[in-house]
């Protein structure tokens, strides 16, 4: 949605629909139980930020994993288009990613493009329920 100023020196903000933006995509996967620390969530999330009208990935967030592997998560998928496959993109992050955590990673980052599939299966930029 945008915002825009009703009449000059106003202080009455009017929402206005927008016809492109961005969408965020998220993927979740369990970590090995050995790997599960006790103190926070055994599950590894990836967020993808994706341009409604182009499909290219312009943010990524990662939670439940190392900094460098964060840092090469998003190396690997900022850039990409969310409407090509992911299978590339995992094998690369499975190539350079060389941990027992690496198959909670790469599929939360396939989950995170079934999240879209979802999405454009409904046909609409809104919200999809559960």
């Amino acid at each position: 949605m945008g915002v825009e100023l009703a009449g000059s020196g106003a202080s009455t903000l009017t929402l206005k629909p927008r016809a492109s933006g961005t969408v965020i995509f998220v993927g979740h996967a369990r970590l090995p139980q050995s790997l599960a620390p006790r103190d926070a969530s055994p599950v590894v999330s990836v967020e993808l930020e994706a341009e409604v009208d182009s499909g290219a990935i312009v943010g990524v967030g990662t939670k439940a994993v190392a900094e460098l592997a964060g840092r090469l998560v998003a190396e690997v998928m900022r850039g990409r288009n969310i409407n090509d496959s992911p299978f590339e993109a995992v094998e690369e992050i499975r190539r350079r990613y060389i941990c027992p955590s690496q198959k909670a990673l790469s599929t939360a980052v396939l989950n995170a493009f079934e999240a879209y599939g979802r999405y454009r299966q409904a046909g609409t930029e809104q919200a999809i329920q559960p």
